[in-house]
């Protein structure tokens, strides 16, 4: 198999860990100054263009990316060379631990939605921050539990709940970052096709229960965005709870 993509445009102004906005919200987030100083001496900075692929299924693995900017489709192939997408790195996310735990190839496939931004940390970079710093280790694991946890919930989902339900429900979780999540209104800056993919429908089925959401003010469409417009009663049917009238 080939590599990671390669063909990315680099940027040779390498980004500062310690003045990085999204240090705060990252698995580096109580690491010493002068340790991140000292180290990703290799961290490359890359740009992605839109529907352009990071890592393919499959790919030796090389290193770790950190999402700076942009959102990150990660998803793998099954029987049938039917996709199921996993989920949607967001800036501040980290792709690749997984593979960097079990040293295994990467086991997914990552596609830029839109252009993207990314930190490359090389595996020896990032193994020697993990011996030097155990906390980044702990919340890595956490990140890893709770990225599969998301995952097999979404997989008894698809089994037990209605389209409908399950839909609402993927957008609460990825709603769930934003911190004004619970106040509605909520942007989710996906397309409507990829959100069929998750689910495992078609567009114009999707089309068909966001115009039902729409017309009961829980879901609209504004400037191609969906809007959460109340976050309760989307909770009631991501439950199966869902009011007659």
């Amino acid at each position: 198999m080939n590599s990671i993509n390669s063909s990315a445009k680099l940027q040779f102004e390498i980004p500062n860990c310690n003045q990085c906005w999204l240090k705060k919200f990252s698995v580096f987030k109580d690491c010493p100054k002068e340790l991140l100083d000292g180290m990703f001496a290799n961290k490359q900075f890359r740009q992605y263009e839109k529907n352009e692929m990071i890592v393919r299924q499959n790919d030796a693995f090389q290193g770790v990316f950190c999402i700076q900017e942009g959102v990150v489709k990660v998803s793998t192939f099954g029987e049938r060379n039917k996709e199921f997408i996993l989920w949607f790195a967001r800036p501040g996310d980290i792709i690749g631990i997984y593979s960097f735990v079990n040293s295994e190839n990467y086991y997914f496939n990552a596609l830029a939605v839109e252009p993207v931004k990314v930190c490359f940390i090389p595996t020896n970079d990032f193994k020697d921050l993990i011996k030097k710093e155990p906390v980044v280790s702990r919340k890595l694991m956490k990140d890893m539990c709770d990225k599969i946890s998301f995952i097999e919930d979404r997989i008894t989902s698809i089994s037990r709940k209605k389209i409908r339900e399950q839909f609402a429900e993927i957008l609460i979780s990825m709603s769930m970052k934003n911190k004004s999540a619970a106040t509605g209104k909520m942007p989710i800056n996906y397309s409507i096709k990829d959100l069929a993919d998750i689910i495992g429908t078609t567009k114009s089925y999707l089309y068909k229960i966001l115009s039902d959401f729409d017309s009961k003010q829980v879901v609209s469409m504004h400037n191609k965005k969906l809007v959460i417009k109340n976050f309760d009663k989307l909770s009631l049917i991501a439950i199966g709870d869902e009011p007659l009238n």
